[in-house]
């Protein structure tokens, strides 16, 4: 076997396939043929094969990431507007099925959170780790927050629209045809976003290296990622009930606002560790 072809073997070992490994095997053969000593200063095939993957993966998982948060942005969008049309479309009252109601409002407020929280986690390490090789680890959490991030915007995407199937009886009809629409067509856009972070999963590259926590995405020194998971969820509960106090409603507000700080550190100890907010 010579040494192009123990090259490509190990290209699709470590998941570099089609155009990618057929421009790195013409490049490799091109120096083969005109350095007599090439072969030695690229070293063995496992190791050079592994060096393309490791920045062939780095580079794919932060292209996705940063497609995945444009599409994010539009879903957001078409979420945001559909909320505020809805003061125009009269107030639902009346649902088809209380249960897929209710199915469809606890997703509407959790899913789109969780989009939202993993996708900017995914875009700040893709930015913060632009032009380096990531470790293998790394990598791994930052296609994990790419994959979640999408899949809570389409979840998202679906509660919405089947919530104006559910209150489609108290709903006018231009809102809700609106709605179907908007969602439809943001989950094109989705399932569009989903094909690059997908790719990402082919590229096995071993780099050693940790994947880092919450700290390393805001660029500070280690810390407790416990601790500032609870100083994150006393703040944002403490902005839903002031907020609350300021529509003249403060008892309801603290309710909303203490759901929310609990549902924000149950979502912490949830999904920190598999999103790399903590080790």
């Amino acid at each position: 076997m010579t040494y192009l072809d123990e090259l490509s073997r190990e290209l699709a070992r470590h998941g570099v396939r089609g155009a990618a490994r057929r421009r790195i095997l013409a490049e490799v053969d091109d120096h083969l043929r005109s350095e007599p000593d090439a072969q030695e200063r690229f070293g063995s095939p496992t190791e050079i094969a592994n060096e393309f993957a490791a920045e062939l993966g780095s580079h794919v998982a932060r292209r996705a990431a940063a497609v995945a948060f444009a599409a994010l942005a539009a879903t957001g969008t078409v979420y945001a507007g559909a909320f505020v049309s809805l003061a125009f479309a009269s107030p639902p009252a009346e649902t088809l099925e209380p249960t897929l109601g209710a199915l469809a409002l606890a997703a509407m407020v959790v899913a789109p959170q969780v989009a939202f929280v993993a996708g900017s986690l995914a875009l700040v390490r893709a930015l913060r780790r632009r032009g380096r090789v990531m470790p293998t680890a790394e990598l791994t959490v930052l296609r994990r927050r790419t994959l979640v991030a999408l899949a809570s915007g389409t979840v998202t995407m679906g509660a919405l629209a089947l919530y104006a199937y559910e209150f489609a009886p108290s709903l006018a009809g231009w809102w809700t045809t609106t709605t179907y629409v908007s969602a439809a067509s943001a989950a094109v856009l989705l399932a569009a976003a989903c094909v690059p972070a997908l790719r990402t999963l082919h590229v096995r590259p071993q780099v050693a290296g940790p994947a880092g926590d919450v700290y390393d995405d805001l660029g500070f020194e280690g810390g407790d990622p416990w601790r500032l998971a609870r100083w994150v969820a006393l703040a944002v509960g403490a902005a839903v009930w002031l907020a609350g106090v300021v529509q003249g409603d403060p008892l309801d507000a603290l309710v909303r606002g203490t759901l929310e700080a609990t549902a924000c550190f149950a979502g912490f100890a949830a999904l920190g560790r598999y999103l790399g907010l903590r080790r």
